[in-house]
């Protein structure tokens, strides 16, 4: 995985609205049970720092298996950025905020 992009991708030049557009219309904390279409109520997306506490929930689910978001229709392009994403700014700020080195396990 490379990090080398200039300038990187960000939550805010990324990230939020790749969230917004395919992840929150069902792990949202505003959203009732029965409108979540399947996700299960507490694992929620809506900000950068929910983004951090299911990191490597996301990156499984999202980039490793493909199972989200279930309806599909993600590119090829926009998988590959959301990746980018996950690895170089996402692991990074959880190492940081965790104060480990990022070689640790992450909690789901």
């Amino acid at each position: 995985l490379s990090c080398d992009r200039s300038p990187p991708l960000t939550y805010e030049s990324f990230g939020q609205a790749f969230m917004i557009q395919n992840c929150t219309p069902c792990h949202h904390v505003l959203l009732p049970e029965a409108d979540r279409n399947g996700a299960p109520v507490g694992v929620d997306f809506e900000t950068y720092g929910t983004v951090l506490s299911w990191s490597a929930r996301i990156h499984e689910r999202t980039v490793v298996t493909e199972t989200m978001p279930p309806g599909g229709g993600l590119s090829v392009e926009d998988l590959s950025k959301f990746e980018e994403w996950l690895g170089c700014e996402v692991a990074g700020d959880k190492a940081a905020l965790e104060g480990d080195d990022g070689s640790g396990g992450e909690d789901d």
